[in-house]
């Protein structure tokens, strides 16, 4: 049976175009990136560490698994399901009736094209102050936040007095 697949349906957005699980999200790991500058270390480990979560939270928030488009909860899910569920081996059928049986569709050759389509909600898309695209999560997305993060805790420690530090390492007295 050769069709396209359905595109996948959901749920509408609030009203500025993202939806109230990318907010509650995005909220929380801004909190803690908050959080995060209060601990008592070095500023530049600080601003990494808050670059860090809130990088992370805007990947767990708009990320999206590139194959199925299912949220990283859904992936998680279901990956955990996979590797939980009963193993059991099943015996396969022999060769002459594996060759010789022919499939037969579920569903009439006639009763294929007029298989509804869902709604996707491209109305509600259409008011939103904001429109969002996700991400593909993958180890892409993960490199791109972590060296994001290293980068900003680079450039806050250079401000802060790391170049008086590479200065006093090499031996340069004017710059």
């Amino acid at each position: 049976m050769a069709g396209t697949v359905p595109p996948q349906i959901e749920s509408p957005k609030t009203f500025i175009g993202v939806s109230a699980r990318e907010l509650a999200i995005l909220g929380i790991s801004s909190l803690l990136g908050l959080v995060t500058l209060f601990i008592p270390v070095h500023l530049a480990i600080r601003i990494g560490g808050a670059v860090l979560i809130v990088g992370l939270g805007l990947a767990v928030a708009f990320g999206r698994d590139r194959r199925s488009g299912k949220t990283i909860e859904a992936f998680v899910f279901d990956l955990l399901r996979f590797y939980s569920r009963k193993r059991f081996r099943q015996k396969g059928a022999s060769e002459e009736d594996h060759y010789t049986r022919e499939v037969q569709p579920t569903v009439g050759a006639e009763l294929l094209d007029e298989v509804a389509v869902p709604p996707t909600f491209a109305g509600r898309e259409k008011d939103a102050w904001i429109r969002v695209r996700p991400l593909p999560l993958g180890v892409g997305l993960l490199f791109s936040v972590l060296s994001f993060a290293f980068l900003t805790s680079l450039l806050a420690w250079i401000w802060l007095g790391g170049l008086a530090e590479i200065k006093a390492w090499i031996g340069v007295s004017g710059f």
